[in-house]
C-alpha cells in the first residue's frame, strides 16, 4: 500500500533506469495465468498457494462491491487441459463481521482448508481485522468460518504480515498496529514481515523499524510455561548492513537468509537499493551476519519474497528496479551468490511482484504482482526459469 509520494518516487526511479541503464538479458519466460479486473478482484497482495490437486488460491485486496466499498475476495485458479487457467471467487468479503480487505498470504492444511486474515477499516472496510478459515464442501462451494476478530490494543490490529502454520494446526502471524507501543503484535491462533517456522520449531520474523532504527530479525521460542520469549537475531545498522528487512527463508542446513528493502552498497537509490544477507547460528548461540548480494536498481530494487529451489539456489522478487516494474532474480551459492535476472516486469504482463512465491515440482515459480496486466488490476504469474 504505497502513498502517492512513494508512487512518484518509484515512477521517477523507474524512468531513470529506463533512460540511463541498459537492459539485462533475462533467462526466464513468464505466463500470465490470470489478469484481474475490479469487477472480479484487484490488487492480489498475498501471493498464491497450491492444493494437492494443483489448484492455486490467493486473495485480492479490492474487488466485488460491498456497499460503497470493494472489500476483496478469495479466489481459486484451476488449470485446464490446454494450459489455460479458470478463475473464480470462492468467497467475497462483505465488510461486516467477516472483515474486509485480505492482505496476508493464505496457508492451507492437510485437509485442504484455507486460512487467512483481513486488514480492516483503514482501507474503507470495517473493524481492526479478522482471521478466517474456508473449508471445501462436496458440492464445490466453500464454508466460511470466523476464527478471530482483532480488537486493537493488546490484541493487535490490522494483521498484515506473513502467516505460518505448524504441524499441530496452530496459526501464527503479526499485526501492523496494537500492542503496548502500538507497533504491532505477534499472535498465535490455536485450532483443535510476517512469521516463518524454523527447522528448530521456533518462529522467525522481521520488523521494518526498531533496534538501532533500521529494523531487526527476531526469534520467538516457546517456554515450558506456555509463554513466548523474543530474541533479537540481528539488528540492522543501515548502510551496507541493510535496512527495513521484510523477507526470510531457511536453507537445508538451518541458515537463515533475509532481504532488506533498502541499504547496501549502491549509491543509485537514495538510502541504497537493498540487499540479501545470510545469518548463521554460531556454537555460542549468536548469529553471524554475512552480506551476500547488494542491488543497484538495474538488477533490482527492494528485494523480498525469498524462496529456495530444490537445487539450493535462492530466488526472490524485487518490487522495483530493472527496466520496468520489478523483477525475479536468482542467487547462485556455487558462484559466490552471483545474480541472474530471471525475468523483468514491464507492466503489460504485470508489475511490482509481492511475496510469497512458490515452486511446483517441475521447478516453475508462481506468484502474484499487484500492478498491470490486461485489466490493470494485477496478475497471477508462472515463471519458467
Amino acid at each position: 500500500m504505497n502513498s502517492s509520494a512513494d508512487f512518484s518516487k518509484r515512477f521517477l526511479c523507474t524512468l531513470g533506469t529506463l533512460l540511463l541503464l541498459a537492459s539485462f538479458a533475462q533467462a526466464g519466460t513468464e505466463k500470465v495465468l490470470h489478469a484481474f479486473q475490479l469487477s472480479e478482484g484487484q490488487i492480489p497482495y498475498g501471493g498464491v498457494v497450491f492444493d494437492r490437486a494443483g489448484n492455486l488460491y490467493g486473495t485480492t485486496f479490492y474487488g466485488k462491491a460491498c456497499g460503497s466499498n470493494s472489500c476483496g475476495v478469495v479466489y481459486q485458479l484451476t488449470p485446464g487441459t490446454g494450459g489455460d487457467w479458470t478463475e473464480r471467487a470462492i468467497y467475497t468479503f462483505t465488510g461486516g463481521t467477516d472483515g474486509s480487505h485480505p492482505y496476508s498470504n493464505l496457508v492451507i492444511d492437510a485437509l485442504g482448508n484455507l486460512y487467512g486474515t483481513t486488514y480492516g477499516k483503514d482501507q474503507g472496510g470495517s473493524g481492526s481485522g479478522t482471521a478466517f478459515r474456508l473449508s471445501p464442501k462436496d458440492d464445490g462451494s466453500w464454508q466460511f468460518a470466523l476464527l478471530h476478530t482483532f480488537a486493537g490494543g493488546k490484541d493487535g490490529a490490522k494483521p498484515s504480515g506473513l502467516l505460518a502454520m505448524d504441524d499441530a494446526g496452530n496459526l501464527y502471524g503479526s499485526t501492523f498496529e496494537g500492542g503496548s507501543n502500538n507497533a504491532g503484535v505477534a499472535f498465535e491462533l490455536s485450532e483443535p514481515s510476517g512469521l516463518i517456522l524454523g527447522p528448530d520449531g521456533n518462529l522467525y520474523g522481521t520488523t521494518a523499524t526498531g533496534g538501532t532504527g533500521f529494523g531487526v530479525v527476531f526469534e520467538l521460542s516457546l517456554a515450558k510455561n506456555g509463554t513466548w520469549h523474543e530474541t533479537v537475531v540481528h539488528s540492522l545498522a543501515g548502510g551496507e548492513d541493510g535496512a527495513t528487512p521484510g523477507s526470510l527463508a531457511f536453507d537445508a542446513s538451518g541458515n537463515l537468509y533475509a532481504a532488506s528493502a533498502s541499504g547496501g552498497t549502491s549509491p543509485y537509490c537514495s538510502g541504497g537499493c537493498g540487499l540479501v544477507f545470510k545469518l548463521s547460528k554460531e556454537s555460542n548461540g549468536t548469529w553471524k551476519d554475512t552480506p551476500l548480494h547488494s542491488f543497484n536498481g538495474q538488477n533490482g530494487e527492494e528485494p523480498w519474497a525469498l524462496v529456495f529451489d530444490k537445487f539450493g539456489n535462492l530466488y526472490g522478487a524485487a518490487y522495483g528496479g530493472g527496466v520496468g516494474l520489478g523483477l525475479i532474480f536468482k542467487l547462485d551459492p556455487a558462484a559466490s551468490w552471483a545474480e541472474t535476472v530471471v525475468y523483468e516486469f514491464t507492466g503489460a504482463l504485470g508489475g511490482e511482484p509481492v511475496q510469497p512465491m512458490i515452486f511446483d515440482a517441475a521447478g516453475n515459480l508462481y506468484g502474484s504482482a499487484v500492478y498491470g496486466g490486461a485489466g490493470d488490476g494485477g496478475v497471477v504469474f508462472e515463471i519458467t526459469p
